[in-house]
C-alpha cells in the first residue's frame, strides 16, 4: 500500500514512487526527489524552508538557496498539483503519516509481533508476510542522502530486520523448524551479531533433532561476540543454550 494524498500516491519502501491514477509519475531530478521525500516523511506536518535547505545542502548551500528551493517546489507542483502546500515559511504535503506504506508496514509488524506474544503464530505469519511484501527495495533507495532521510531509512531497515526475525519465529512456532533452517542460516550469516535470530536457529536445529549443531551455533556466536564486542551472549541465549544442553522437554513444540 502506498501513501495517498488526495490525487497522488507515494511509496517510501523502496525507490521513491509517485503514482496518479494507474500511471507512475517520474521525478528524475535527485534534488526534487529529496524535497519530496522530506515532505513525505513529514506528511501532514509543515517543514520549514530552513530545515529543507539544511537537509539538501548540509551547510554548503548555494547563494540563492531559497530561490533554488522555490524552483524545486514549483516543478514538483507541476507533477503533484495541489497536494504540495505553502504555509508561511514552510512547505507541507497533504495527508497524514499513518497513510504511508511505511506506516502500514509498521502497523502490520506490531500486529504480527503481538500475535506471537498471544501465541497465535498463524496470524503472526499472515501479518508479517503482508508487512514484508510491501518492500520493493531499500527505503528511499534512489533519494540523495541527508541526515533526516538517512535516519528514517535506517530506522525502517532495522524494523524490516525485526519483521524478518519475527516471520522466522512464526515459522518455527508453526512447526516448520526443519524447513526454515536454510532461511535462518542465510539470515544469521548476513547478520551474525543478531542474537535473537541465532537463538531461533539454535531452537530450530534442536527441534529437528540436531542438538550438536545447535550447540555449535552457540559456540560460534559466543566467540564472535567476545571477539567483536568483548561481551558474553545475553541472558536469554545463555538460558536457551543451557536448556539445549540438558535436553529440556519444554523446548519441544
Amino acid at each position: 500500500m502506498l501513501a495517498m494524498f488526495h490525487g497522488a500516491r507515494f511509496g517510501l519502501l523502496g525507490p521513491l514512487q509517485v503514482l496518479r491514477g494507474d500511471g507512475e509519475i517520474l521525478v528524475p531530478a535527485p534534488k526534487h526527489r529529496a524535497v519530496l521525500a522530506i515532505l513525505a516523511i513529514n506528511a501532514g506536518r509543515p517543514v520549514s524552508v530552513e530545515r529543507i535547505i539544511e537537509e539538501l545542502w548540509q551547510g554548503v548551500e548555494p547563494k540563492f538557496a531559497r530561490k533554488t528551493l522555490q524552483g524545486y517546489v514549483w516543478r514538483l507542483r507541476r507533477v503533484i498539483g495541489g497536494d504540495l502546500l505553502t504555509r508561511g515559511g514552510c512547505y507541507e504535503l497533504r495527508g497524514a503519516p499513518q497513510e504511508t506504506d511505511a506506516a502500514r508496514f509498521e502497523r502490520l509488524l506490531a500486529d504480527g509481533r503481538g500475535a506471537l506474544l498471544a501465541r497465535d503464530p498463524a496470524r503472526a505469519h499472515r501479518r508479517l508476510g503482508a508487512a514484508l511484501a510491501l518492500w520493493r527495495g531499500p527505503a528511499l533507495a534512489d533519494v540523495p542522502a541527508s541526515p533526516m532521510i538517512s535516519a528514517y531509512a535506517d530506522r525502517l531497515e532495522e524494523a524490516r530486520l525485526m519483521a524478518c526475525e519475527a516471520a522466522l519465529e512464526a515459522d518455527v512456532e508453526l512447526g516448520r523448524h526443519a524447513e526454515v533452517i536454510p532461511a535462518l542460516r542465510e539470515f544469521t550469516a548476513a547478520h551474525p551479531l543478531r542474537e535473537f535470530s541465532q537463538a531461533l536457529l539454535m531452537l530450530a536445529l534442536y527441534r529437528s533433532g540436531r542438538q550438536c549443531e545447535a550447540l555449535t551455533v552457540y559456540g560460534r556466536l559466543r566467540a564472535l561476540l567476545i571477539a567483536e564486542q568483548g561481551l558474553e551472549p545475553g541472558m536469554a541465549v545463555r538460558r536457551l543454550h543451557q536448556r539445549i544442553l540438558t535436553a529440556d522437554p519444554g523446548l519441544d513444540l
